[in-house]
Parts: C-alpha cells; structure tokens; sequence
C-alpha cells in the first residue's frame, strides 16, 4: 500500500510539473552529494551519523528565470554513536530515506555561463531504521548553488542542500552536491 502511495505522489508531482511547463525546455538531471545527518535525540537517547551520501535524478522544465522539476533521491547515513545518560552504547545500524519531491527553482541570470540559484522543494520521504520501515513522512527542501553552463545544453552544478522532514525528532541532513543538467 505504501509505494502505491508513494507512486500515486510521484505521479501527481510530475503532472503538476508539466502543466506550469508549456512554453519551457525540458530536462534532466542527476546530483550526487555528501552530507551530515544531525544527531537525533529520542527520550533521552542521543543519536549520531557518520557523514554519508545521497544521489537524486529529476526531470524538469526550464522556463527562463524559473525551473520546476520532479525528483526522486536516495540518502543513507550510518550509525556513529548511541548515548543513554550521557554514557555511550554499542550500537550499529544505518537510515536510509527514498524521497519524491517537487521542486521549484529561481536562477539569476548574470552575463557569464556562471548561473546563482536559489530553490525550494516539497514532497514525501520513506525512511528505514537499520531495515525496519521508519515511516513515510512529508519532506521538503531548500538549496541554493550555481550552475555553470558548458554548452547550450549542458550545466554543471554545485551547491547545498537542507533536507527535513516534518516528524524528525530535530533531524535535518545538511548536504553539499555536485550535479549535470541535461536540457532536451
């Protein structure tokens, strides 16, 4: 029932993405990305990450000064360390979340191939605890970066990512990335 869901807010997200693109350029793109979960404190039980990854694919339209796209993105972060009043545990495990957004981007348009952007998403995550499912939870997402455009049709990208979803526990994954954009 879950990726029902899950497929049914992806396919919502992308109709809503092509309806507002009729007179935009279409594209693609993909970004991988490190990045830093912070610790989670649950009744008590303080929890850290190492720093881990995260890869997305989005298709979009490029209207000019804006861009709004669907995507789709994978992070896992791994267990560093469980405290229980203040003495540390032993403990193993990983937080993997697969998330479906919609994006919307603004760029600001300079007379050089170099292209400031700001954006903000909003969508669904599914989390899992070390395997066991954590809940699907609604997500959303701010960045901001530049884009450096190669070719007509191709713009590299760098930038940073916050990532939150909205029953965390005070947990936010804070990510730096590195992207190419496809236009078609």
């Amino acid at each position: 029932m879950k990726r029902i869901l899950i497929f049914m807010v992806f396919a919502t997200i992308m109709m809503a993405t092509s309806a507002q693109a009729a007179q935009g350029k279409p594209y693609f793109a993909g970004t991988f990305g490190f990045g830093i979960l912070t610790d989670v404190d649950v009744g008590g039980i303080e929890i850290s990450f190492d720093p881990g990854w995260g890869v997305m694919g989005a298709i979009g339209y490029d209207m000019g000064e804006f861009r709004v796209e669907g995507e789709f993105g994978y992070h896992t972060y791994d267990v560093d360390e469980v405290t229980f009043g203040g003495t540390p545990v032993p403990a193993s495990g990983d937080v993997s979340a697969l998330s479906f957004k919609a994006n919307g981007y603004f760029d600001i348009e300079m007379d050089s191939p170099v292209t400031p952007y700001v954006g903000g998403g909003l969508g669904i995550v599914d989390l899992d605890l070390s395997g066991a499912d954590g809940g699907t939870e609604i997500a959303y997402q701010f960045m901001a970066g530049l884009g450096y455009e190669i070719s007509r049709t191709t713009v590299l990208t760098a930038g940073y990512r916050f990532f939150g979803f909205t029953d965390n526990e005070g947990a936010f994954i804070h990510e730096l990335n590195l992207g190419v954009r496809f236009m078609l």
